[in-house]
């Protein structure tokens, strides 16, 4: 066996946090037109609360960080294919996404609303009837939102959460599932569209995934969630960004 072929074996033979440790890089996925978990700052650069708890467990590991921006669609086939480690990009926990990916340990939460301009009368799911209801692909709303839609509720889906802003904003839609943070977010900052969320469809835990089969990688995960997690630290990351307090989170 050649020089190269015994590295190639070798290399193949570590597990993915060895290599991490190892290469001192650590790859993570990185949303950044979510607020508050993933946006880009005025400098063009990426930030928010995902981006800051992936910035702290490579701070934590000893690494560098490498950033692999994706979409909301794109962010575990960027894991599955090996482009990152790690996804960190407000992941929320499914069943259908737990057969494709190991969770660690949540250490956030956010609650899925439908959100409209006020004059827009919908107070319950009945009174989405008749209305054009826009959902980003890959999300929790996508998954959920059709549960409880009305048959005569035309579902209108977009690609990532800006093409849903910009449907909502110009009028495309009547409405749009997403988080309760991404509502706020865009009132905040189209104070003249009065968007308001109407009512909350369900509200879930959001973590880490890695690879099936990475087992050494998930219990660190798990490990430093929970000392983070104890310590105050991923608490404040949340707040520093979401401006509520850390909900108590389970353990798997």
């Amino acid at each position: 066996m050649t020089a190269a072929a015994v590295a190639s074996a070798e290399a193949q033979a570590l597990s993915t946090l060895d290599r991490i440790l190892q290469e001192k890089t650590i790859r993570i996925t990185a949303e950044v037109t979510s607020p508050p978990f993933g946006i880009l700052d005025e400098n063009g650069e990426p930030a928010g609360s995902e981006i800051s708890t992936a910035r702290q467990l490579a701070q934590d590991l000893g690494v560098e960080l490498e950033l692999v921006q994706v979409t909301g669609p794109q962010r575990i086939p960027a894991l599955l294919s090996g482009r990152a480690d790690v996804a960190i990009s407000s992941l929320s926990m499914t069943v259908e996404r737990a057969k494709t990916v190991m969770f660690a340990n949540p250490h956030g939460a956010l609650s899925i609303v439908i959100a409209a301009p006020a004059d827009v009368a919908i107070a319950t799911a009945a009174e989405m009837a008749g209305k054009r209801i826009g959902l980003t692909r890959a999300t929790l709303e996508e998954a959920e939102v059709p549960k409880i839609a009305p048959a005569d509720a035309e579902l209108v889906y977009f690609d990532d959460i800006a093409a849903t802003i910009q449907a909502l904003l110009s009028g495309q839609v009547d409405a749009v599932g997403m988080s309760a943070f991404a509502a706020k977010s865009i009132a905040d900052r189209n104070p003249d569209r009065q968007i308001e969320p109407k009512f909350t469809v369900r509200t879930a835990y959001y973590a880490a995934a890695v690879r099936p089969g990475d087992h050494d990688l998930l219990r660190f995960l798990n490990t430093w969630v929970f000392l983070r997690t104890e310590d105050g630290t991923l608490g404040r990351i949340y707040q520093e960004n979401t401006q509520v307090e850390l909900p108590p989170l389970p353990n798997l």
